[in-house]
Protein backbone atom coordinates (compact mmCIF):
# COMPACT_ATOMS: atom_id res chain seq x y z
CA UNK A 1 0.00 0.00 0.00
CA UNK A 2 1.47 3.16 -0.86
CA UNK A 3 1.46 6.03 1.54
CA UNK A 4 -1.19 8.54 -0.36
CA UNK A 5 -3.22 5.91 -0.23
CA UNK A 6 -2.73 5.20 3.39
CA UNK A 7 -3.52 8.94 4.48
CA UNK A 8 -6.71 8.96 2.28
CA UNK A 9 -8.03 5.48 4.37
CA UNK A 10 -7.04 6.91 7.81
CA UNK A 11 -8.42 10.05 7.08
CA UNK A 12 -11.89 8.56 5.92
CA UNK A 13 -12.10 6.43 8.51
CA UNK A 14 -11.34 9.30 11.29
CA UNK A 15 -14.13 11.64 9.63
CA UNK A 16 -17.33 10.78 9.05
CA UNK A 17 -19.38 12.13 6.19
CA UNK A 18 -18.86 12.30 2.36
CA UNK A 19 -16.18 14.20 1.30
CA UNK A 20 -15.33 14.83 -2.77
CA UNK A 21 -11.85 14.34 -4.51
CA UNK A 22 -10.53 18.39 -3.73
CA UNK A 23 -11.52 18.52 -0.55
CA UNK A 24 -10.32 15.32 0.59
CA UNK A 25 -6.62 16.09 -1.44
CA UNK A 26 -6.69 19.38 0.57
CA UNK A 27 -7.29 17.27 3.91
CA UNK A 28 -4.69 15.14 3.35
CA UNK A 29 -2.19 17.26 1.58
CA UNK A 30 -1.97 14.94 -1.44
CA UNK A 31 -2.40 16.62 -5.12
CA UNK A 32 -5.54 15.78 -6.12
CA UNK A 33 -4.43 13.75 -9.32
CA UNK A 34 -2.90 11.36 -6.69
CA UNK A 35 -5.98 11.18 -4.68
CA UNK A 36 -8.33 10.18 -7.54
CA UNK A 37 -6.22 7.41 -7.98
CA UNK A 38 -6.09 6.17 -4.55
CA UNK A 39 -10.12 6.81 -4.06
CA UNK A 40 -10.18 4.29 -7.58
CA UNK A 41 -8.97 1.85 -5.54
CA UNK A 42 -11.40 2.35 -2.47
CA UNK A 43 -14.22 2.31 -4.63
CA UNK A 44 -13.69 -1.83 -5.52
CA UNK A 45 -13.49 -2.08 -0.95
CA UNK A 46 -16.38 -2.22 0.70
CA UNK A 47 -15.29 -0.79 3.72
CA UNK A 48 -15.90 2.91 1.80
CA UNK A 49 -19.14 4.11 0.09
CA UNK A 50 -19.49 6.28 -3.14
CA UNK A 51 -22.29 8.36 -4.37
CA UNK A 52 -23.28 11.47 -6.07
CA UNK A 53 -23.95 13.64 -3.25
CA UNK A 54 -22.99 16.61 -1.35
CA UNK A 55 -19.54 16.99 -0.01
CA UNK A 56 -19.75 17.86 3.70
CA UNK A 57 -16.97 20.17 3.46
CA UNK A 58 -17.77 22.93 0.55
CA UNK A 59 -21.34 21.77 0.19
CA UNK A 60 -20.56 20.87 -3.61
CA UNK A 61 -22.36 18.49 -5.43
CA UNK A 62 -20.05 15.47 -7.04
CA UNK A 63 -19.29 12.41 -6.74
CA UNK A 64 -18.34 11.82 -3.17
CA UNK A 65 -16.86 8.90 -0.87
CA UNK A 66 -16.98 8.19 3.06
CA UNK A 67 -15.75 5.17 5.25
CA UNK A 68 -18.85 2.69 5.70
Amino acid sequence: MDASYQLIDRFLRQHPGFICTDCLATAVGVPASQVSMATQRLRQDQRFAWKIGVCSRCSAERTVIRAA
